[in-house]
């Protein structure tokens, strides 16, 4: 089964205005929400992609203009609007005659306990049966897809930030996958977004190598948006990345207690819980409930544990590493063939750069024995093909982003993939 997956940051209106200056070279009516709104759809039209993934979606013209559309084009749609003041957000589409909806999960990055996570940025994960159908009947099924859809904060200097909010989306896709898993299945994967960060930075290199040694690492470097090494102080990134409060593994995995007996149920014999597992949760909300007959004893039976001590443990296991487990690709490789120009995926009067992506568990031929035997087992999707994306100075000669062409100041991302499928 082929199918289609693209990725859109559409620049919200409201944004726009908020940063005209991006935008001096644009001619006025470009800019205009009604002009843009008239571009995007034709261009969603000509594309029929399959799997839509839209970042910078602002939630009046979503609700008045781009769901009527696509509702009536077959797409089945997910929104999810940022938290605060900020009106626009993600919003993910299928085509419900080809993908069932399993299920779904709306991520919010801000955590108000945790200061790290002071930023209002959202995130959407799906999981899919791809299906083939005749008439109304499903004639076979494809293993479950996740699809995942996030725009990470802007901020360059804040990479610390951005590696906080792509480890809470890795590990929701990470519980995905456990409960395939627990049904025998094999899931594949489709991370789409606008990560605000370049190709073979540091975030580029943890999402394709699923590794990251980040000791001392300026966080600027992290998303290389702004080359800030002429400064003699910056801030940098030590273990722990983020606080226990997360219950978010350095391997990007939730750590909480249910996901612990969870696991424990599924393993045969006596369930055993780590010492460590147990020192986390004498710092959890619920260990500090004092019982109303419970006498207290200083330093014994306080319900404000010493902080740094809870640090100090944290610290033992949380590396200087960040680690996943999923094997992805980009669907882009970032220099154009032929001329060896960078691809650019956004461009404004600061300049052209790729900051979005589509990433891929590829297909992958498996022996269905560790040790060679049996017949080999095909696992993973295959690239087909994709939609070019253009140079910088190609997209200045036609005057820019957004223009007559292209609606937004980010261009398109499409890419066509291959699933195998069986009969129903």
């Amino acid at each position: 089964m082929d199918f289609t997956v693209m990725s859109y940051n559409i620049l919200a209106q409201d944004l726009l205005e908020a940063n005209e200056e991006l935008y001096t070279h644009c001619p006025l009516e470009v800019l205009d929400w009604s002009y843009r709104c008239k571009l995007l759809i034709e261009e969603i039209l000509k594309w029929a992609p399959d799997i839509l993934c839209l970042q910078e979606v602002q939630e009046n013209h979503y609700h008045e203009q781009l769901y009527p559309v696509l509702s009536q084009m077959d797409y089945t749609c997910v929104y999810k609007r940022r938290t605060g003041t900020k009106t626009d957000g993600c919003a993910t589409c299928y085509r419900s005659s080809r993908f069932s909806e399993l299920s779904v999960t709306l991520l919010e990055f801000f955590r108000p306990e945790t200061e790290l996570l002071d930023r209002h940025n959202v995130g959407i994960v799906l999981l899919l049966q791809p299906v083939v159908t005749k008439g109304s009947a499903v004639k076979a099924k494809g293993p479950p897809l996740c699809v995942a859809n996030t725009h990470l904060l802007f901020n360059p200097r804040r990479g610390d930030v951005k590696l906080a909010q792509l480890a809470i989306l890795l590990a929701e896709i990470d519980s995905v996958f456990k409960s395939c898993k627990a049904k025998g299945e094999h899931c594949n994967l489709i991370l789409c977004g606008d990560f605000n960060s370049l190709p073979d930075t540091s975030l580029y290199q943890l999402i394709t190598t699923g590794e990251l040694y980040f000791h001392s690492l300026p966080t600027w470097m992290i998303s290389g948006q702004e080359d800030l090494s002429y400064k003699l102080h910056c801030q940098r990134l030590f273990a722990p990345l983020w606080p226990s409060c997360l219950e978010i593994t350095d391997s990007c995995q939730y750590t909480t207690a249910k996901e612990i007996f969870e696991d424990q149920k599924q393993k045969p014999g006596k369930c055993q819980l780590s010492h460590d597992f147990l020192l986390q949760l004498r710092f959890s909300p619920a260990a500090c409930v004092r019982p109303l007959d419970l006498e207290l004893i200083p330093g014994v039976t306080d319900n404000t544990p010493d902080a740094s001590r809870r640090d100090q443990i944290y610290d033992k296991r949380f590396r200087d590493t960040i680690t996943h487990r999923f094997d992805l690709e980009s669907v882009y490789k970032h220099i154009l063939p032929g001329s060896g120009n960078p691809e650019v995926s956004t461009l404004h009067s600061e300049g052209g750069a790729t900051v979005d992506y589509i990433f891929y568990t590829p297909r992958r031929v498996l022996t269905a024995d560790p040790k060679g035997g049996g017949d080999p087992v095909s696992k993973g999707l295959k690239l087909i093909g994709s939609l070019s994306l253009l140079s910088e100075d190609v997209l200045w000669s036609l005057r820019g982003l957004p223009s007559h062409i292209f609606p937004s100041d980010h261009l398109s991302l499409l890419a066509k993939f291959q699933v195998e499928v069986n009969a129903a």
